[in-house]
């Protein structure tokens, strides 16, 4: 794949519409993206050099999604997070006190265990406390190097992320509440972490690992120990862990607070909710990349630098969003 494709995927054009951009047929289009020809004319209309057409190596893009989530937007997201990606790499190497990479990529768990284990590791990498609630996660995350972006207009997709040239990124929905972007930004630093290919246990170990990162075993169990959990309680969790109830809920019944039966009729509680849970705030979006490129001039700038459009440097940049009610 090379920049044709990718831009295409991020704008949403058809091959038809590129060749007559760039005074081309579509034939030749086609030829060139799938590297069956050379690339022999001008991309400047599209916004990039010809010096941009080879893009960086990335990951295999894994994230949070539902089953009617488009193709097409699947799609535009792996190439934002890769561009996202570019463009961090290259600011981060000119920036100096630019926060350097610390996370690395870890064998897959052999075990819930080391599920839970990993997740207090990290905790302290993030120079967090091993217990207790996480206050700003999305800062002590980028402070280990790890890029955040926006995906907006995407619906279904939640989250993605890849390593890109050897940078970890996450592209995040931010409109979404704010548990929501939390767990999301936990689950995807699992699949960083672990998953280096899609496996069957990918998802649940994610998930399990977003939830031990944000509400630690020994913090549940002494939050519940001994109780009989009400909703009421675990509304209170929430508003203390930035957990969403029904993660805590979940959460719960895997480590044995709540018997099958209990978990059943709390999930019937919760059905009163549909999308909205009581205690929402909103999200804590990235900071880093956006003072990246402030730092370097600014979106005009940095798109002339690197020879990209202004619109793919605010595509990666510009978290405003009203959030979907």
């Amino acid at each position: 794949m090379n920049r044709l494709k990718a831009v295409r995927e991020i704008d949403g054009w058809t091959q038809h519409t590129l060749s007559e951009m760039l005074g081309v047929s579509t034939a030749l289009i086609s030829l060139v993206e799938t590297g069956r020809r050379p690339l022999t004319f001008d991309i400047s209309p599209t916004g990039y050099s010809n010096e941009r057409f080879d893009l960086p190596d990335m990951s295999e893009p894994l994230h949070r999604q539902k089953t009617a989530t488009r193709v097409t937007d699947t799609y535009r997201a792996k190439e934002l997070v890769r561009l996202g990606g570019e463009i961090f790499t290259e600011l981060r190497d000119r920036t100096p006190n630019a926060p350097k990479v610390r996370l690395d990529r870890l064998p897959a768990p052999r075990s819930i265990e080391e599920i839970e284990s990993v997740a207090v590791e990290l905790r302290l990498l993030l120079s967090l406390e091993a217990s207790g609630p996480i206050r700003n996660l999305t800062a002590a995350v980028e402070r280990v190097g790890v890029c955040l972006i926006p995906l907006v207009g995407l619906p279904g997709i939640d989250g993605l992320s890849a390593w890109v040239n050897g940078q970890p990124v996450i592209g995040l929905s931010p409109a979404v509440p704010g548990d929501r972007f939390r767990f999301s930004l936990s689950h995807e630093l699992a699949h960083l972490l672990f998953h280096h290919q899609r496996s069957e246990n990918a998802e649940n170990e994610a998930n399990r690992f977003a939830g031990a990162l944000l509400v630690p075993r020994d913090d549940l169990d002494l939050a519940l120990s001994g109780t009989s959990p009400t909703l009421k309680d675990f509304i209170g969790l929430k508003a203390s862990t930035g957990m969403s109830v029904a993660a805590l809920v979940y959460r719960a019944h895997e480590l044995g607070h709540l018997d099958d039966s209990r978990y059943r009729s709390l999930q019937i509680q919760m059905a009163r909710w549909r999308r909205s849970e009581p205690g929402e705030f909103p999200p804590v979006t990235g900071a880093l990349l956006p003072r990246l490129v402030e730092e370097a001039g600014g979106h005009s700038t940095v798109a002339a630098d690197l020879k990209m459009p202004v619109r793919h440097v605010s595509e990666v940049t510009n978290w405003s969003v009203l959030r979907a009610a």
